[in-house]
C-alpha cells in the first residue's frame, strides 16, 4: 500500500543518516602506494622519523656565520648532494650548498649566490649584512617523531601520496572501497545503440551516478535497466542486496501506478522505509530504508533529481562509516536575478557561476529536472531556503561548485 510522502527537512535527513546507518567500516586492504590515489586510509599515519632528516637550504649559495655587513669570507668546501656534510663552519669561511644540500654544523644563515660575487677559487665577496637564520629548512621542521601526518579516513591525493612517500610508506593500507549496485526502472528505458523505437529513452541515470560513485571511490558491481514489473525488480533487488553494501533504485519513488519503489523496499527490505519523501527541489520523491546494515534507497528518475539526491546521501552515508568524503567547494557569490523555493522545499537551483571583474557571479540556469542540458550547463548551485519568499537580484549568497 503507498504512503503518502512526508516533507523531512534535509538537515533531519542527513543526521538521521548517521543514526540508521552509522558504524566502523572494518574491511580494509594493503595496496601498492601507485595504486593508492584516491583511496581511503585504514588508520592515522604516524611519522616514526624526522622529515628532513638534516637542516638544508632552500637555496643555491653560501653557508656562513651571521655577517655583520658587507665582507669577503674564504670558501673552504662544498656540500655534496647526496652524501653527509660532516664539514664545521668556522668565522671568516663559507662553504657552497646547493638547493637541498645539507648544511654544515656551525651554520647560521645561508647567502643566495645572487648576492654574492666570487673572486677567486677560494675568496667570495659578499654584498650586505646577513644577521637572520634564512633559507634553511630545520631537521624536523616538516614532520617529527610520533607527529600524526595523516589522519583514519582521510582520502589520499597527490599531497598524500608524497607524505606517504617521504615516509617510506610504500604499501599502505586502505578502506575496501564499498560496493555499489545501481538499478534503473521503467519500461521506456532502453541502453541499446540503436535508433529509439516510439516512446522510448535512452538511459542515463546508472551511468551518470556510476560515474559520480567511482569518483566518492566506490566500487560499481552492477548496473541494470529493469521494467516496470513487480516481480523482476523485487528479484533484482534482492540479488543486489546480497552482492553490494549499497544499494539504489532510480525511478519508482513517485506515486504512481507502477511506482512499486515504496511496497518493494518495505517488504524486501527488514528495516522497512524509514523516510518517504524530502523537503527539497528537485528531490521530493526519495525513499530511504535499510536491510541489515546495508542502506537501500529509491532515487527519483529523472536525472537532475536524481544526481543532486545520490550525492548528498551517498556521500553522508559514508562519512558515517568514517570515509572522510570531501565537501563541494563554495565561494561567496552575487545572484544576477532573483530565485525563488518550492513551497515548502529547500530549492538546489543551479546556476552557472563565473568570474566577473574580479568577483563571482552566479547566472541561474533554467530547465526542468528530466533536462540532462539542466546540468551541462550548470558548474554549481545555491541553495534557496523554503523560509524565504525569494534571494532577489544582487545577494550575496554562497554558491558551490560540483565535485
Amino acid at each position: 500500500m503507498k504512503q503518502l510522502m512526508k516533507l523531512n527537512p534535509i538537515e533531519k535527513v542527513l543526521s538521521d543518516i548517521h543514526v540508521f546507518f552509522g558504524r566502523s567500516y572494518d574491511p580494509i586492504e594493503r595496496i601498492e602506494l601507485t595504486r593508492a590515489f584516491g583511496r581511503y586510509l585504514a588508520s592515522d599515519i604516524i611519522s616514526k622519523e624526522m622529515i628532513p632528516d638534516f637542516s638544508k637550504s632552500t637555496v643555491d649559495g653560501y653557508a656562513v656565520h651571521f655577517l655583520s655587513g658587507p665582507c669577503t669570507l674564504k670558501k673552504v668546501g662544498e656540500s655534496l648532494m647526496g652524501s653527509g656534510n660532516m664539514s664545521v663552519l668556522n668565522k671568516g669561511e663559507c662553504i657552497y650548498v646547493p638547493t637541498g644540500g645539507m648544511i654544515p654544523e656551525g651554520t647560521e644563515t645561508m647567502v643566495m649566490i645572487e648576492d654574492t660575487e666570487v673572486l677567486s677559487a677560494d675568496s667570495v665577496y659578499f654584498k650586505e649584512a646577513f644577521v637572520e637564520r634564512e633559507n634553511i629548512i630545520e631537521r624536523g621542521s616538516d614532520m617529527s617523531i610520533g607527529q600524526v601526518v595523516l589522519t583514519k579516513g582521510m582520502r589520499i591525493g597527490t599531497h598524500e601520496i608524497g607524505a606517504l612517500a617521504a615516509l617510506g610508506h610504500f604499501q599502505v593500507e586502505v578502506m575496501k572501497s564499498p560496493e555499489v549496485t545501481f538499478i534503473s526502472t521503467g519500461d521506456e528505458l532502453t541502453e541499446s545503440s540503436e535508433p529509439l523505437k516510439m516512446g522510448q529513452i535512452r538511459e542515463i541515470n546508472t551511468f551518470a551516478l556510476a560515474s559520480i560513485a567511482q569518483k566518492q571511490g566506490l566500487e560499481v558491481i552492477m548496473r541494470k535497466i529493469v521494467k516496470d514489473d513487480y516481480a523482476e525488480i523485487k528479484a533484482t533487488i534482492e540479488d543486489a542486496i546480497s552482492k553490494s553494501d549499497l544499494v539504489f533504485i532510480s525511478g519508482g519513488s513517485s506515486v504512481g501506478e507502477k511506482d512499486y519503489t515504496y511496497e518493494l523496499l518495505d517488504e524486501i527490505c527488514d528495516a522497512g522505509v524509514l523516510i518517504n519523501g524530502m523537503a527539497i527541489k528537485p528531490g521530493k520523491p526519495t525513499i530511504v530504508s535499510k536491510h541489515g546494515d546495508k542502506p537501500v534507497i529509491g532515487l527519483p528518475g529523472h536525472p537532475v533529481s536524481s544526481i543532486i539526491v545520490y550525492e548528498l546521501l551517498a556521500s553522508e552515508i559514508l562519512r558515517s562509516w568514517g570515509f572522510k568524503v570531501p565537501r563541494h567547494k563554495s565561494v561567496e557569490v552575487t545572484l544576477s536575478q532573483s530565485v525563488r523555493p518550492a513551497k515548502g522545499r529547500d530549492t538546489y537551483q543551479m546556476v552557472q557561476i563565473k568570474e566577473v571583474d574580479n568577483q563571482f557571479v552566479a547566472v541561474p540556469t533554467s530547465g526542468k529536472s528530466g533536462m540532462i542540458t539542466l546540468l551541462t550547463g550548470s558548474n554549481g548551485y545555491v541553495i534557496v531556503p523554503k523560509e524565504l519568499d525569494q534571494l532577489t537580484e544582487g545577494s550575496k549568497v554562497r554558491a558551490y561548485y560540483f565535485n
